[in-house]
Formats: C-alpha cells, sequence, structure tokens
C-alpha cells in the first residue's frame, strides 16, 4: 500500500464468519483494527437481508457494528436506480414503481432512497387489475423465490422496465455445500427474455465505488479483505483498491500463483488478525 490505511472494505462470509461461528482470527483482528484508528464497512453480496439484520449478527459474534457499517449489494442497486432516475433516465414513482425480487433486504434498500418499490405479488394483483407498468426489475436473492417471481420479472423486462441484478454468484455457500445463487436464477431470466442485466454486487466497479463514497476515502486509503479471487479480490483490482486473501473461505494460497501478477492480492495471510501489522503503523 502507498497511502497511510484509513479504512478496510470486508467482506463477511468465509471472512468474519461461517454460519454462526467467526472464523479464526476475525473478531479479535477487526477489533485491533479498529483500536487504530481504522474505518470498516462490511461489503456483502447477501441481497436478502438488511443491514440491520447483519449488524445483529455481526453483534452477537462480538463485532460491535451498525446498519451504517453494512453495504449490501441490495443498497448498490438502490444507488444505481437512484442514480438512473436522478440523471433523467428512469422515472420512479407509485404508477412506475420498482419489481423487487429477493429478501426484505431489497425493498428496505429501495425505501432507504424514497424509491415506490412493489413486489411481484403485489404486481400479479395489479395485472389481474389490467396495470401492469414497473420502470426497473432489481432482482436479488431470496430463499422463498419460486417460479411466479421469475415469471413476473420476464414480464417487466420484455416489457421495458430496466433489469439490475444484485449479484451474479451462480453459487451460494450453505452448511449442506453450494446451494443456487443469484446468478444461476439471473441467468433463467436471461434466457426467458434475451435481455442482459446491469449487475452491480462484487465484483463490479458500482459496489466499490458505494463503498469509497460511503466511507469518503479513496482507493489508495482502504483495503479489501476477502476471501475469494474472482469477487473480492478481482473487484478490488479493477477498482485500484489494494487488497488481503485471508484462508479462511473459499480461495487458496495455491489458486493465487495460478493467477497474473497484476490480479494476484498484495497479502495472502490466514487470518485477518495477520495483516494486523498494516493498522499498526496508522496507531
Amino acid at each position: 500500500m502507498t497511502a497511510a490505511l484509513r479504512g478496510i472494505l470486508c467482506d463477511l462470509d468465509g471472512v468474519v464468519y461461517r454460519g454462526d461461528e467467526p472464523c479464526d482470527g476475525a473478531t479479535e483482528g477487526l477489533a485491533s483494527a479498529r483500536e487504530a484508528g481504522v474505518r470498516i464497512l462490511y461489503m456483502t453480496n447477501n441481497a436478502s437481508r438488511t443491514p440491520a439484520a447483519v449488524a445483529d449478527q455481526l453483534g452477537a459474534l462480538g463485532v460491535p457494528a451498525g446498519p451504517e457499517d453494512v453495504l449490501t449489494a441490495s443498497q448498490v442497486a438502490a444507488t444505481e436506480v437512484a442514480s438512473m432516475r436522478t440523471g433523467g433516465r428512469l422515472t420512479v414513482g407509485p404508477e412506475r414503481p420498482v419489481l423487487a425480487l429477493g429478501g426484505a433486504g431489497v425493498g428496505v434498500a429501495l425505501e432507504e432512497l424514497g424509491l415506490a418499490w412493489i413486489s411481484t405479488a403485489r404486481q400479479r394483483e395489479r395485472s389481474g387489475a389490467g396495470v401492469a407498468d414497473v420502470s426497473a426489475v432489481v432482482q436479488g436473492y431470496g430463499p422463498e423465490l419460486d417460479v411466479q417471481d421469475l415469471t413476473e420479472a420476464a414480464y417487466a423486462i420484455r416489457s421495458g422496465a430496466v433489469w439490475i441484478a444484485t449479484n451474479d454468484d451462480t453459487t451460494l455457500p450453505t452448511a449442506r455445500g453450494l446451494a443456487v445463487g443469484n446468478g444461476s436464477l439471473v441467468a433463467a431470466v436471461r434466457t426467458a427474455t434475451g435481455a442482459t442485466p446491469t449487475v452491480v454486487g462484487k465484483p463490479y466497479g458500482s459496489a466499490y465505488q458505494v463503498a469509497l463514497d460511503r466511507l469518503g476515502l479513496t482507493a489508495g486509503e482502504c483495503l479489501m479483505i476477502g476471501d475469494r479471487l474472482d469477487t473480492d479480490i478481482a473487484g478490488a483490482s479493477r477498482a485500484g483498491v489494494p487488497s488481503a486473501l485471508v484462508l479462511t473461505g473459499v480461495s487458496t494460497a495455491e489458486e493465487v500463483v495460478t493467477l497474473a501478477p497484476s490480479l494476484r492480492p498484495g497479502h495472502v495471510v490466514e487470518t485477518i488478525g495477520d495483516l494486523a501489522h498494516l493498522w499498526e503503523r496508522v496507531a
């Protein structure tokens, strides 16, 4: 890193926790960063949960955090919709709401920015009454999503709605293994419509720009800590954010050496605590 470290962009699954258990060294490592005055923003492609729910989980694991310390892919998607509205590229209102697919986090993110939205169930009711216009579709993951939800998205997209996907991760890690992820569901809608969505979560640039704006810092002042080379680290590289791979999650040290030097993380460590020398300089 060439600039003084002032902020950390930190992935969650496989970095801070696995399920209900903290990853080795995560709680202690993050505590030392906070004590050194480094600001931490937790970034997740999980669009189904609200920032408050994520913050509650972190707190239960001994990692103090509030909703303002969490950035979800749903919030990035909502920022994209708001930007399009502000720029005059999209009209959003009660008569032309955003169709929200996914868990509670999608609708909450839209509400935070004053964007009118509608559920797929309500949209089916409107369509039955002859009213079906929506301005955009924000597609995020939700454990209860079904074919009817994807079909409503397809109808809206074919009718001209802007399509934004919170992420295109094809799989989702669970205690039983890899489950179907949002990217696989996005692929189904893509096949049905022939359309291509704007994807905003990691590794795409929108997520990192919103994160830096939230912290009010430059790319060179931050460090991305993640466990996946294809999302956390690749996205940081594209955004010019220095990065560190922790080996508590998906990617391995052996995979790092197969990458071109420009795509490799600046640090490869066993746990977050092994990065303490970076922020001890700040203190």
